[in-house]
């Protein structure tokens, strides 16, 4: 396949998704407007010169397609809807997918109706839409898709890093948090959280935060705040052996998030043993059942949160119980490198119909 991608070269979902094809023997293409990650794919950066988000994407439009019509693409695969998927739909090259992320299709429609009508606009265009999750799937069947143009696929953990927790002897409980930085994932309900777990144990507790944000600034400003900095850490953007290494060593995982499909943090973090506290949005209760193999709570609720991480700490004697059915959970529903095996053999499917359609026109 020769397959042409229009996603952020910034993001790791990018580089990750774009070289599993590559790696696979397909002939790939990346198109972003987005310094980052490399990939195996042959790459093309579109400057934009610092536009505004709402400018950069349409005036690049026409940059992007001479490109396009120069690779001669069997599939173009253009991920999150409002920017890339919208410049998909308008190249009007086929077979297109669209590939979701989750605020793109949860939040993003519902900011207005213009929002709305351009998520119906991409998504009318599309031969196929892939999502990681049932609940972005429902909500993009609302915004008009056939449920036969829709791929549910968690992207997963690698096979190799599955079970991948090593006994470490500290002398603290260590509760991780990995979401950016910004309003969406709510963080400063965790740091409010935190000044009532350590009133209430005697155990020595840390917290580590990882990602950068529009709200570092003032997350660092309410940790000093409540007077939390000597338990809570900032590390900002960390390199991926050193997320590993946070994941082997820490013990709860924490997501404030107020919006999310299916989070590949949170299945990392349950693979590799750690006890999930997250909100109790729909995303979430696809995976974890409360009180069964992690804990859920209302959204920007801290008290609610607080209450979840002492329990944790203090009473909690179910972490080999929790860690197994984790486990198996993550071994039969999110394997990386499974999951993406069935959007491969739906892309080359497509791609075959597509062929024979035309042999069948250019017979007639």
């Amino acid at each position: 396949m020769r397959i042409l991608f229009l996603s952020d070269g910034g993001s790791y979902h990018t580089q990750r998704w774009v070289n599993y094809f590559a790696l696979r023997g397909h002939r790939c293409f990346l198109i972003t407007l987005d310094k980052g990650f490399e990939t195996k794919a042959e790459e093309f950066l579109i400057e934009t010169k610092l536009l505004p988000n709402f400018l950069k994407y349409p005036l690049s439009f026409f940059k992007i397609k001479r490109i396009a019509e120069k690779i001669k693409p069997d599939l173009v695969n253009a991920h999150f809807l409002p920017n890339y998927g919208f410049i998909g739909a308008l190249l009007n090259l086929h077979p297109l997918v669209i590939s979701t992320w989750g605020s793109d299709v949860l939040v993003s429609p519902r900011k207005s109706l213009l929002h709305r009508l351009r998520a119906e606009f991409v998504l009318r265009r599309a031969d196929l839409v892939t999502t990681d999750a049932i609940v972005t799937a429902k909500t993009v069947c609302k915004l008009g898709v056939e449920k036969e143009k829709v791929l549910v696929t968690p992207m997963g953990v690698e096979r190799d890093l599955i079970g991948g927790r090593k006994k470490r002897q500290k002398p603290y409980l260590l509760v991780l948090s990995n979401r950016r930085l910004e309003p969406l994932y709510d963080v400063a309900t965790l740091l409010k959280a935190i000044p009532l777990v350590i009133g209430r144990t005697e155990r020595e507790v840390k917290f580590i935060i990882l990602g950068e944000g529009s709200q570092k600034s003032p997350l660092v400003g309410l940790a000093k705040k409540l007077k939390i900095k000597s338990y809570v850490e900032f590390k900002g953007v960390v390199s991926r052996e050193s997320l590993l290494k946070y994941y082997q060593d820490s013990d709860i995982y924490v997501s404030t998030s107020l919006s999310d499909s299916t989070s590949v943090s949170l299945l990392e973090a349950m693979s590799f043993g750690l006890v999930p506290i997250v909100t109790d949005i729909l995303g979430n209760r696809e995976w974890i059942e409360d009180q069964k193999n992690g804990f859920l709570f209302p959204a920007s609720d801290h008290k609610a949160l607080a209450d979840k991480i002492t329990y944790l700490v203090n009473q909690f004697v179910h972490w080999k119980e929790f860690r197994e059915k984790n486990l198996k959970l993550i071994q039969h529903e999110a394997v990386w490198e499974d999951n993406m095996r069935g959007v491969e053999e739906r892309f080359n499917k497509m791609i075959s119909l597509d062929r024979n359609s035309n042999l069948q026109w250019i017979k007639k």
